[in-house]
């Protein structure tokens, strides 16, 4: 496993889409940590990036296709091709005009997701050419 760079608000992005309808008392009993931690990661204040076994404890409770690899590349941490498992998600409709109904804030936002994307699939291209 590699690291790269700890993205706190695309792992508070991708927590908040898998705790789904739960509470965040639920979500962090149904992962089976505190719930002070997993409120500290879901607003962006920790520090550190969490350890793969928490965030292990996240992906197998994580609803709406959010899956291990990519809570790991959030917290800095490329999962090799051979261990990754992953869902494909269905197409959004009319993303372009969700984005342009967006305020300023969100579009930067999701601009900074692209981006954090287009990293992870550059890092995952540059994995799978070096096996």
């Amino acid at each position: 496993m590699k690291t790269s760079k700890w993205n706190k608000k695309i792992f508070a992005m991708l927590l908040e889409q898998a705790k789904g309808v739960r509470s965040w008392r639920q979500f962090a009993a149904d992962c089976g940590i505190s719930y002070v931690q997993m409120r500290k990661l879901a607003q962006g204040t920790q520090e550190n990036p969490p350890r793969p076994k928490l965030i292990q404890k996240i992906a197998s409770n994580a609803f709406n296709d959010i899956d291990l690899e990519d809570l790991m590349f959030a917290a800095g941490i490329t999962v090799p091709e051979s261990m990754s498992v992953r869902v494909s998600a269905t197409p959004i409709e009319s993303f372009y005009e969700k984005y342009r109904s967006l305020p300023a804030k969100d579009r930067r936002t999701v601009n900074e997701f692209v981006d954090f994307l287009l990293q992870r699939n550059t890092a995952s291209s540059e994995n799978t050419e070096k096996d």
